[in-house]
C-alpha cells in the first residue's frame, strides 16, 4: 500500500499538470473563442455559451469538410470540347493488321502438318483435325461444340488427333512473317519500310501486326515513324498486302479485341477498298495525373495494373486481363492469345483446360459477364484510358475485284482535317483542396497554420521546457 501511494499521487500530478498545459494553451493560443472558456473572470454561462458556440462550429467544419470530399470526385474533372489551331499538326493514329484466314485458305505447311497426324476415319485427310487447327490460329472461329469433334478419332489408331498441347508453340510456328504479308506500305504518298514499323504482337484476336503502338513500340525507337503531318500533308495511308487481312485504325495504347467494336475493315482477297475515318484527340492538362484515379474515371497508358500482362494500359488490354484472370479462376489456365507473352504465372491451356473453359463457357470473352463477376480475388472495373481519342468510321467503299489474285490494297484516309479535340481539364487541384479546407477552418475556428504549429509546440516544446524549469527550481530549494 505504501508503495502505491506515490504511484499514485505521480499519476495524479501528470493529470493535474495536463490540465494546466490545456488551460494555459485555452487561454493564449490563436483558435477564436478558446480564451473565453478558460477565463475564470467570466460568469459560467458565458463560458458555457462560447463552449456551444465552438462545439457548434466543429460540427459545421466537419459537415463542410466530408461534404466537399464527396463532391470532390465527381467535380474535380471536367470534359470540354475545344476548336484546334489551324496551324495545328496532325498525329496519324495506330494502325493494326491481323490475319484472316478461312477453312479452306490453309497454306501448304499446314496442310503437310495435319496429313503428318494422320488420316480420317474414311479417307486421307482429316479436316476435323484442320477446323481444329484453324481455331487455335484464329480464336475468332470459335463455336460451340468444336472439342467434342475430336473425339471420334480418340480411339483410331491411324486417325490423326487433335493437338492436346503446345498451341502457343503452332501458332508462332504457322503465323505469318511480316515480309510473307506486306508488299508495299504509304503514308502521305510516301513510301516507308513495312517491317521496320509494323511489329508483331500476339493480341486476343490473334496475330497481328501494330503501327506505332504502346503495346510493343515506345516513341523515339527505330521503329516509331514520327507520322506528325501538317496541312500541306494528305492524311492518307495505303497498304498492299498479299493476302485478306482485317485492318483497323486505333489509339496508340489498344489492342485487337473481338469483342470490343472498332474503326475497321475486313478485305478479302482480290478486293481493293478504302476506310474514311474521322478522328478526334483527347489531351490533358499537366496537372491531371495529381487527381486520383477515382476523381478522373481513367488511368493513363503508363498506369499499367500490377497484374497486367500488357506494356500498356487500355481499356480493351484491360478487358483481356480480366478475362485471363477469370479463366484461371474457372480453370487454372487461360487460352494463349490473352497472354502476350509466355509467363508462368499465368500457364497455357492444354486441350483439358478448354473442355473446362467450354463447359463454364469462357472460351470466348463475354464482357457483360466479365463486369457482373462476383469474385474477391478479381478487379474488373476496367476505366477507359485518360488519351483515348474518338474515332469514327465515315464511309467503306471497295472499289474493284481482281479475279484469281490473293493480293488485297487498303486506303485509310481521313476526308476531312480535324477542326476540334476533347480536352480533360482539372476543376480543383491539389492547391484549391488546400484552400478550400483552409478556407473552412479558418471561418468556422479562425485556424491557420499557426495554429497547428501553436497546438504542437504547447504540448512538446513548451511542456518539456516547463518541467525542465520546474526541476532547475526544485533543485534551488534548501533540502
Amino acid at each position: 500500500m505504501e508503495k502505491q501511494l506515490p504511484q499514485n499521487r505521480n499519476k495524479c500530478d501528470l493529470g493535474w499538470r495536463f490540465v494546466h498545459y490545456l488551460k494555459e494553451y485555452c487561454q493564449n493560443c490563436s483558435l477564436a473563442g478558446f480564451s473565453y472558456i478558460a477565463n475564470h473572470n467570466l460568469h459560467l454561462t458565458e463560458r458555457i455559451f462560447w463552449l456551444i458556440c465552438i462545439l457548434a462550429s466543429t460540427f459545421g467544419v466537419y459537415h463542410l469538410i466530408d461534404m466537399y470530399q464527396r463532391d470532390y470526385t465527381s467535380r474535380a474533372v471536367s470534359i470540354v470540347h475545344e476548336s484546334l489551331s489551324p496551324f495545328a499538326l496532325l498525329k496519324f493514329p495506330s494502325i493494326s493488321v491481323c490475319e484472316v484466314r478461312f477453312k479452306t485458305d490453309f497454306s501448304e505447311e499446314v496442310e503437310n502438318f495435319v496429313g503428318s497426324l494422320g488420316t480420317d476415319l474414311n479417307g486421307p485427310y482429316n479436316w476435323e483435325v484442320e477446323s481444329y487447327i484453324s481455331f487455335i490460329l484464329f480464336p475468332y472461329q470459335y463455336t460451340t461444340g468444336m472439342f467434342t469433334r475430336c473425339d471420334p478419332y480418340e480411339k483410331c489408331d491411324g486417325c490423326a488427333k487433335c493437338p492436346k498441347n503446345g498451341y502457343r508453340h503452332i501458332a508462332s510456328r504457322f503465323a505469318f512473317n511480316c515480309s510473307d504479308l506486306f508488299v508495299e506500305c504509304k503514308l502521305s504518298h510516301q513510301p516507308f519500310d513495312c517491317c521496320q514499323y509494323f511489329l508483331p504482337m500476339l493480341t486476343p484476336f490473334g496475330s497481328c501486326f501494330l503501327f506505332n503502338s504502346l503495346q510493343n513500340n515506345n516513341p523515339g525507337s527505330k521503329h516509331w515513324l514520327p507520322a506528325m503531318l501538317d496541312r500541306g500533308s494528305h492524311p492518307e495511308m495505303r497498304l498492299h498486302l498479299t493476302r485478306a487481312a482485317q485492318v483497323s485504325v486505333r489509339n496508340e495504347e489498344d489492342i485487337t479485341n473481338q469483342p470490343l467494336p472498332s474503326v475497321g475493315v475486313i478485305v478479302l482477297e482480290g478486293q481493293h477498298k478504302t476506310l474514311q475515318f474521322h478522328k478526334e484527340d483527347m489531351v490533358n492538362d499537366p496537372s491531371m495525373r495529381d487527381i486520383p484515379v477515382a476523381a478522373r474515371d481513367c488511368y493513363f497508358p503508363d498506369e499499367v495494373q500490377p497484374w497486367s500482362m500488357y506494356k500498356a494500359y487500355s481499356f480493351s488490354a484491360c478487358i483481356s486481363d480480366c478475362s485471363r484472370l477469370y479463366q484461371m479462376e474457372l480453370c487454372n489456365c487461360s487460352i494463349y492469345n490473352l497472354t502476350p507473352y509466355e509467363n508462368k504465372r499465368y500457364p497455357d491451356c492444354d486441350f483439358a483446360g478448354y473442355l473446362c473453359l467450354e463447359k463454364a463457357s469462357m472460351v470466348k470473352q463475354d464482357v457483360k459477364r466479365l463486369f457482373s463477376i462476383n469474385s474477391p480475388t478479381i478487379n474488373c472495373h476496367c476505366l477507359p484510358s485518360c488519351t483515348e481519342g474518338d474515332l469514327k468510321s465515315i464511309y467503306e467503299d471497295q472499289n474493284g475485284k481482281t479475279i484469281r489474285e490473293r493480293s488485297v490494297n487498303i486506303t485509310l484516309v481521313m476526308p476531312i482535317w480535324p477542326t476540334d479535340q476533347y480536352r480533360r481539364q482539372v476543376l480543383r487541384t491539389s492547391l484549391d483542396v488546400v484552400v478550400s479546407i483552409g478556407g473552412i477552418l479558418g471561418l468556422f475556428l479562425g485556424a491557420s497554420i499557426q495554429s497547428a504549429i501553436e497546438f504542437v509546440y504547447y504540448f512538446t516544446l513548451r511542456a518539456a521546457n516547463t518541467a525542465l524549469m520546474a526541476r532547475r527550481e526544485q533543485r534551488k530549494r534548501p533540502q
